[in-house]
Protein backbone atom coordinates (compact mmCIF):
# COMPACT_ATOMS: atom_id res chain seq x y z
CA UNK A 1 0.00 0.00 0.00
CA UNK A 2 1.42 3.27 -0.78
CA UNK A 3 1.83 5.58 2.50
CA UNK A 4 -1.04 8.94 1.72
CA UNK A 5 0.58 12.27 2.65
CA UNK A 6 -2.17 12.38 5.25
CA UNK A 7 -4.73 10.55 7.45
CA UNK A 8 -7.98 11.72 8.40
CA UNK A 9 -9.45 10.58 11.38
CA UNK A 10 -12.95 11.50 12.57
CA UNK A 11 -13.83 10.40 16.20
CA UNK A 12 -17.64 9.78 15.99
CA UNK A 13 -19.82 8.84 19.00
CA UNK A 14 -23.60 9.66 18.17
CA UNK A 15 -23.16 12.54 16.17
CA UNK A 16 -25.95 11.36 13.22
CA UNK A 17 -27.24 14.60 13.38
CA UNK A 18 -24.39 16.13 12.03
CA UNK A 19 -21.92 13.38 10.83
CA UNK A 20 -22.90 13.09 6.99
CA UNK A 21 -22.12 16.98 7.02
CA UNK A 22 -18.69 16.33 8.39
CA UNK A 23 -17.91 13.40 5.87
CA UNK A 24 -19.26 15.53 3.44
CA UNK A 25 -16.62 18.51 4.34
CA UNK A 26 -13.78 16.42 4.36
CA UNK A 27 -14.61 14.38 0.66
CA UNK A 28 -15.14 17.84 -0.51
CA UNK A 29 -11.41 18.31 -0.50
CA UNK A 30 -9.33 20.19 -2.78
CA UNK A 31 -6.25 17.81 -1.96
CA UNK A 32 -7.01 14.01 -2.85
CA UNK A 33 -3.71 11.88 -1.25
CA UNK A 34 -5.40 11.10 2.23
CA UNK A 35 -7.25 8.20 4.02
CA UNK A 36 -10.15 8.76 5.97
CA UNK A 37 -10.72 7.02 9.04
CA UNK A 38 -13.92 6.80 10.78
CA UNK A 39 -13.35 5.61 14.37
CA UNK A 40 -17.00 4.37 16.02
CA UNK A 41 -16.76 4.61 19.46
CA UNK A 42 -19.39 2.59 20.33
CA UNK A 43 -22.31 4.37 19.00
CA UNK A 44 -25.77 4.07 20.17
CA UNK A 45 -27.32 6.08 17.64
CA UNK A 46 -27.11 5.52 14.01
CA UNK A 47 -23.61 6.98 13.35
CA UNK A 48 -22.04 3.49 12.87
CA UNK A 49 -24.34 2.73 9.88
CA UNK A 50 -23.57 5.90 8.34
CA UNK A 51 -19.80 5.38 8.72
CA UNK A 52 -20.05 1.93 6.77
CA UNK A 53 -22.41 3.44 4.46
CA UNK A 54 -19.52 5.94 3.19
CA UNK A 55 -16.93 3.05 3.83
CA UNK A 56 -18.76 1.15 1.15
CA UNK A 57 -18.91 3.56 -1.35
CA UNK A 58 -15.17 5.03 -0.98
CA UNK A 59 -12.19 2.44 -0.55
CA UNK A 60 -10.22 5.06 0.90
CA UNK A 61 -12.38 5.44 3.81
CA UNK A 62 -12.09 3.09 6.51
CA UNK A 63 -14.77 2.23 9.55
CA UNK A 64 -13.51 0.82 12.75
CA UNK A 65 -16.21 0.17 15.55
CA UNK A 66 -15.19 -0.20 18.98
CA UNK A 67 -16.72 -0.09 22.60
CA UNK A 68 -17.13 3.06 23.99
CA UNK A 69 -13.70 4.36 25.34
CA UNK A 70 -14.03 8.01 25.25
CA UNK A 71 -11.80 10.74 22.87
CA UNK A 72 -8.47 9.95 23.89
CA UNK A 73 -8.73 6.24 23.42
CA UNK A 74 -10.46 6.92 20.29
CA UNK A 75 -8.12 9.43 18.56
CA UNK A 76 -5.41 6.17 19.79
CA UNK A 77 -7.06 3.87 17.64
CA UNK A 78 -7.48 5.97 14.64
CA UNK A 79 -3.62 6.73 14.81
CA UNK A 80 -2.77 3.15 15.48
CA UNK A 81 -5.12 2.13 12.00
CA UNK A 82 -3.56 5.28 10.11
CA UNK A 83 0.03 5.19 7.66
CA UNK A 84 0.04 8.96 6.71
CA UNK A 85 2.76 10.73 6.86
CA UNK A 86 0.88 13.78 8.55
CA UNK A 87 -2.31 13.33 11.19
CA UNK A 88 -5.50 14.93 11.20
CA UNK A 89 -8.43 15.12 13.58
CA UNK A 90 -11.86 16.35 12.60
CA UNK A 91 -14.62 16.30 15.50
CA UNK A 92 -17.93 14.51 13.98
CA UNK A 93 -20.08 17.39 14.20
CA UNK A 94 -17.77 20.04 12.59
CA UNK A 95 -16.46 20.73 9.66
CA UNK A 96 -13.68 22.25 7.27
CA UNK A 97 -13.35 24.39 4.15
CA UNK A 98 -12.61 22.75 0.81
CA UNK A 99 -9.24 23.74 0.40
CA UNK A 100 -7.94 23.40 4.10
CA UNK A 101 -6.09 20.46 3.58
CA UNK A 102 -4.48 22.02 0.66
CA UNK A 103 -3.42 24.70 1.97
CA UNK A 104 -1.81 23.37 4.80
CA UNK A 105 0.46 20.43 2.96
CA UNK A 106 1.31 23.03 0.69
CA UNK A 107 2.75 24.79 4.04
CA UNK A 108 4.01 21.43 5.73
CA UNK A 109 6.01 20.49 2.59
CA UNK A 110 7.65 23.78 1.81
CA UNK A 111 9.12 24.30 5.01
CA UNK A 112 9.23 20.76 5.79
CA UNK A 113 7.11 21.65 9.32
CA UNK A 114 6.11 19.33 12.37
CA UNK A 115 2.74 20.87 12.52
CA UNK A 116 0.36 23.59 10.54
CA UNK A 117 -1.93 25.17 12.66
CA UNK A 118 -4.80 27.16 11.46
CA UNK A 119 -7.57 29.60 12.99
CA UNK A 120 -11.25 28.37 14.32
CA UNK A 121 -14.64 29.74 12.24
CA UNK A 122 -17.25 29.43 15.60
CA UNK A 123 -20.28 28.78 13.78
CA UNK A 124 -23.15 29.29 17.00
CA UNK A 125 -26.03 28.82 15.02
CA UNK A 126 -26.24 31.31 11.78
CA UNK A 127 -23.53 33.29 13.80
CA UNK A 128 -19.79 32.91 12.74
CA UNK A 129 -16.84 34.50 14.43
CA UNK A 130 -12.81 33.69 14.22
CA UNK A 131 -10.96 32.28 17.00
CA UNK A 132 -7.68 32.73 15.82
CA UNK A 133 -4.42 32.03 17.22
CA UNK A 134 -2.68 34.90 19.25
CA UNK A 135 1.05 34.24 18.37
CA UNK A 136 1.47 35.80 15.06
CA UNK A 137 1.09 33.65 11.61
CA UNK A 138 4.39 32.44 9.67
CA UNK A 139 7.29 30.11 9.73
CA UNK A 140 8.90 29.22 13.37
CA UNK A 141 12.16 26.94 13.43
CA UNK A 142 13.08 26.11 16.79
CA UNK A 143 14.73 29.31 17.57
CA UNK A 144 12.19 31.31 16.98
CA UNK A 145 9.58 28.73 18.71
CA UNK A 146 12.13 28.89 21.89
CA UNK A 147 11.62 32.80 21.32
CA UNK A 148 8.11 33.74 20.32
CA UNK A 149 6.30 30.65 20.51
CA UNK A 150 6.51 28.87 23.78
CA UNK A 151 6.78 31.77 25.89
CA UNK A 152 2.96 32.63 24.81
CA UNK A 153 1.64 29.35 24.19
CA UNK A 154 -0.42 28.83 27.23
CA UNK A 155 -0.98 32.31 28.15
CA UNK A 156 -1.49 34.82 24.90
CA UNK A 157 -2.14 38.24 26.72
CA UNK A 158 -4.68 40.13 29.52
CA UNK A 159 -7.85 37.99 28.02
CA UNK A 160 -6.30 35.21 29.78
CA UNK A 161 -6.42 33.09 26.64
CA UNK A 162 -3.95 30.36 25.44
CA UNK A 163 -1.49 32.18 22.69
CA UNK A 164 -1.70 29.22 20.82
CA UNK A 165 -5.81 27.19 20.31
CA UNK A 166 -5.40 23.82 22.48
CA UNK A 167 -7.56 22.10 19.95
CA UNK A 168 -5.93 19.29 18.31
CA UNK A 169 -8.24 19.74 15.51
CA UNK A 170 -7.39 23.11 13.68
CA UNK A 171 -3.54 20.96 13.22
CA UNK A 172 -1.89 18.64 10.92
CA UNK A 173 1.30 16.89 12.67
CA UNK A 174 3.81 14.51 11.58
CA UNK A 175 3.06 11.04 13.01
CA UNK A 176 6.22 10.50 14.54
CA UNK A 177 6.06 13.96 15.92
CA UNK A 178 2.85 13.33 17.24
CA UNK A 179 3.03 10.02 18.43
CA UNK A 180 4.66 10.42 21.88
CA UNK A 181 2.42 12.57 23.14
CA UNK A 182 -0.49 11.41 21.92
CA UNK A 183 0.40 8.17 23.42
CA UNK A 184 0.68 9.64 26.68
CA UNK A 185 -2.47 11.08 27.00
CA UNK A 186 -4.37 9.46 30.09
CA UNK A 187 -7.62 7.79 28.37
CA UNK A 188 -9.09 8.94 31.99
CA UNK A 189 -8.77 12.50 30.98
CA UNK A 190 -12.30 13.66 29.64
CA UNK A 191 -11.64 17.68 30.09
CA UNK A 192 -8.72 19.29 28.60
CA UNK A 193 -7.38 16.30 26.44
CA UNK A 194 -7.18 18.31 23.21
CA UNK A 195 -4.57 20.55 25.34
CA UNK A 196 -2.58 18.12 27.17
CA UNK A 197 -1.96 16.52 23.52
CA UNK A 198 -1.75 19.64 21.57
CA UNK A 199 0.93 21.42 24.48
CA UNK A 200 3.72 18.84 24.69
CA UNK A 201 3.41 17.96 20.96
CA UNK A 202 4.09 21.80 20.16
CA UNK A 203 6.97 21.32 22.14
CA UNK A 204 8.58 18.16 20.96
CA UNK A 205 8.31 19.99 17.24
CA UNK A 206 11.48 21.55 16.02
CA UNK A 207 9.12 23.36 12.71
CA UNK A 208 5.70 25.09 13.10
CA UNK A 209 3.47 26.78 10.63
CA UNK A 210 1.24 29.15 11.73
CA UNK A 211 -1.48 30.47 9.34
CA UNK A 212 -3.95 33.08 9.20
CA UNK A 213 -7.14 31.39 7.78
CA UNK A 214 -10.18 29.78 9.48
CA UNK A 215 -10.14 26.69 7.91
CA UNK A 216 -12.10 24.66 10.66
CA UNK A 217 -15.36 25.32 11.52
CA UNK A 218 -16.54 24.44 14.88
CA UNK A 219 -19.63 23.59 16.02
CA UNK A 220 -20.72 25.80 19.26
CA UNK A 221 -23.55 23.73 21.59
CA UNK A 222 -24.87 24.86 24.98
CA UNK A 223 -22.54 21.74 26.48
CA UNK A 224 -19.67 23.94 27.70
CA UNK A 225 -18.77 24.66 31.04
CA UNK A 226 -19.96 27.94 30.72
CA UNK A 227 -23.92 26.85 30.00
CA UNK A 228 -23.99 23.13 31.50
CA UNK A 229 -23.11 21.82 34.91
CA UNK A 230 -20.80 18.87 35.64
CA UNK A 231 -20.26 17.87 39.22
CA UNK A 232 -16.59 16.50 38.55
CA UNK A 233 -15.34 19.07 36.64
CA UNK A 234 -13.22 20.50 39.56
CA UNK A 235 -11.29 16.88 39.89
CA UNK A 236 -11.12 16.78 35.86
CA UNK A 237 -9.69 20.08 35.62
CA UNK A 238 -6.88 19.92 38.44
CA UNK A 239 -5.90 15.99 37.07
CA UNK A 240 -5.24 18.47 33.85
CA UNK A 241 -2.97 21.15 35.31
CA UNK A 242 -1.40 18.40 37.23
CA UNK A 243 -0.71 16.32 34.01
CA UNK A 244 0.33 19.03 32.21
CA UNK A 245 2.97 20.05 34.21
CA UNK A 246 4.43 16.74 34.57
CA UNK A 247 4.42 16.94 30.95
CA UNK A 248 6.60 20.28 30.80
CA UNK A 249 8.84 19.05 33.47
CA UNK A 250 9.48 16.03 31.26
CA UNK A 251 10.78 18.35 28.44
CA UNK A 252 12.10 20.66 30.88
CA UNK A 253 10.20 23.26 29.61
CA UNK A 254 9.92 26.36 32.01
CA UNK A 255 6.00 26.68 31.56
CA UNK A 256 5.02 27.29 35.35
CA UNK A 257 3.84 30.69 35.16
CA UNK A 258 2.10 30.16 31.87
CA UNK A 259 0.37 27.26 33.69
CA UNK A 260 -0.52 29.38 36.62
CA UNK A 261 -2.42 32.23 34.45
CA UNK A 262 -3.56 29.19 32.30
CA UNK A 263 -4.91 27.97 36.12
CA UNK A 264 -6.12 30.77 37.10
CA UNK A 265 -7.87 32.20 33.73
CA UNK A 266 -10.33 28.82 33.82
CA UNK A 267 -10.40 28.64 37.63
CA UNK A 268 -12.84 31.70 36.97
CA UNK A 269 -15.02 29.60 34.39
CA UNK A 270 -14.96 26.57 36.65
CA UNK A 271 -16.09 29.14 39.62
CA UNK A 272 -18.86 30.36 37.48
CA UNK A 273 -20.18 26.95 36.46
CA UNK A 274 -20.51 26.03 40.51
CA UNK A 275 -21.76 29.27 41.79
CA UNK A 276 -24.49 29.40 38.99
CA UNK A 277 -25.28 25.96 37.56
CA UNK A 278 -24.97 23.57 40.72
CA UNK A 279 -28.85 23.48 41.58
CA UNK A 280 -28.51 20.25 43.86
CA UNK A 281 -26.94 22.56 46.55
CA UNK A 282 -28.04 25.85 48.37
CA UNK A 283 -25.54 28.97 47.51
CA UNK A 284 -24.20 28.65 50.95
CA UNK A 285 -22.93 25.08 50.15
CA UNK A 286 -21.92 25.79 46.52
CA UNK A 287 -19.87 28.71 47.92
CA UNK A 288 -18.21 25.89 50.24
CA UNK A 289 -17.17 24.06 47.58
CA UNK A 290 -15.74 26.63 45.70
CA UNK A 291 -13.56 27.47 48.78
CA UNK A 292 -12.90 24.13 48.99
CA UNK A 293 -11.18 24.20 45.55
CA UNK A 294 -9.43 27.06 45.81
CA UNK A 295 -7.82 25.37 49.07
CA UNK A 296 -6.47 23.40 46.91
CA UNK A 297 -2.57 23.31 46.75
CA UNK A 298 -2.53 23.27 43.19
CA UNK A 299 -4.79 26.23 42.65
CA UNK A 300 -4.27 27.91 45.72
CA UNK A 301 -0.48 28.11 44.31
CA UNK A 302 -1.94 29.51 41.28
CA UNK A 303 -4.07 32.43 42.72
CA UNK A 304 -0.90 33.36 44.95
CA UNK A 305 1.19 33.85 42.28
CA UNK A 306 -0.41 35.53 39.70
CA UNK A 307 -1.00 39.07 40.00
CA UNK A 308 -4.83 40.75 38.40
CA UNK A 309 -2.44 42.92 36.96
CA UNK A 310 -2.40 39.79 34.31
CA UNK A 311 -5.69 40.05 33.03
CA UNK A 312 -8.00 42.93 31.51
CA UNK A 313 -10.29 44.68 33.46
CA UNK A 314 -13.66 42.32 33.09
CA UNK A 315 -11.10 39.18 34.46
CA UNK A 316 -9.57 41.89 37.43
CA UNK A 317 -12.60 42.10 39.03
CA UNK A 318 -13.42 38.77 39.59
CA UNK A 319 -10.19 37.51 40.15
CA UNK A 320 -9.95 39.88 43.13
CA UNK A 321 -13.15 39.02 44.50
CA UNK A 322 -12.19 34.89 44.64
CA UNK A 323 -8.88 36.23 45.79
CA UNK A 324 -10.77 37.65 48.69
CA UNK A 325 -13.29 35.26 48.91
CA UNK A 326 -15.83 37.77 48.66
CA UNK A 327 -18.12 34.88 46.73
CA UNK A 328 -21.46 36.02 46.96
CA UNK A 329 -20.41 38.99 45.97
CA UNK A 330 -19.38 37.28 42.64
CA UNK A 331 -22.12 35.32 42.46
CA UNK A 332 -24.19 38.60 42.14
CA UNK A 333 -22.27 39.92 39.95
CA UNK A 334 -22.29 36.57 37.63
CA UNK A 335 -26.29 36.27 38.07
CA UNK A 336 -26.75 39.62 36.67
CA UNK A 337 -24.57 39.26 33.71
CA UNK A 338 -25.40 35.84 32.92
CA UNK A 339 -29.59 36.95 33.42
CA UNK A 340 -28.72 40.22 31.03
CA UNK A 341 -27.04 37.56 28.34
CA UNK A 342 -30.00 35.76 28.47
Amino acid sequence: MVQPMLSVIVPVYNSDNYLKECIESILAQTYSDYELILVDDGSTDTSGKICDEYASKYEFVTVIHKENGGIANTRKTGYNNSCGRYISYIDSDDTIEPDTFKYMLDKAVKHDADAVICNIMLDIGKKRTVRSNIVKSGFYDKERLEKEFYPHMLFGGLNGMPGVIPSLCNKIIKREVLEQALMATDDSVYFGEDALCTYPCLLDANRVYVCNKAFYHYRMVETSITHVYDSELINKFILLVNLLSKAFEKRKFDGRKQLDCYTVRFSIDIVRSELLYNKALSLKERIEVVNKYLEHPVISRAFETISVLEFQDNLRIKLKLVKKRKLYFLFLLLYIKNAFIA
